[in-house]
């Protein structure tokens, strides 16, 4: 019997690798805490964002829909256009 985890379609790992690169590049201050959703009770630093995205959690999973929400905004030129008003 397959675990939950095991349920889950597993991430491509190229797109995590990007998500994580894309986190590691960003210009953000190494003292900044981010809060995703309600998953967390304290808001958390940017590396154990990272971590959430390179263990695939619920956490991690809904950071990489965001960074591909993004990133389809950008090809689509919404995020262009929203700079541009």
């Amino acid at each position: 019997m397959k675990t939950e985890q095991e349920k889950k379609e597993k991430i491509n790992p190229e797109l995590k690798e990007v998500v994580v690169q894309r986190l590691l590049s960003s210009k953000l201050p190494e003292n900044i805490k981010l809060s995703v959703g309600g998953l967390s009770e304290e808001p958390m630093s940017l590396s154990e964002i990272i971590e959430h995205v390179k263990k695939e959690d619920e956490t991690g999973r809904i950071v990489i829909e965001m960074y591909l929400a993004y990133l389809k905004a950008l090809k689509e030129g919404i995020v262009k256009k929203i700079q541009n008003e």
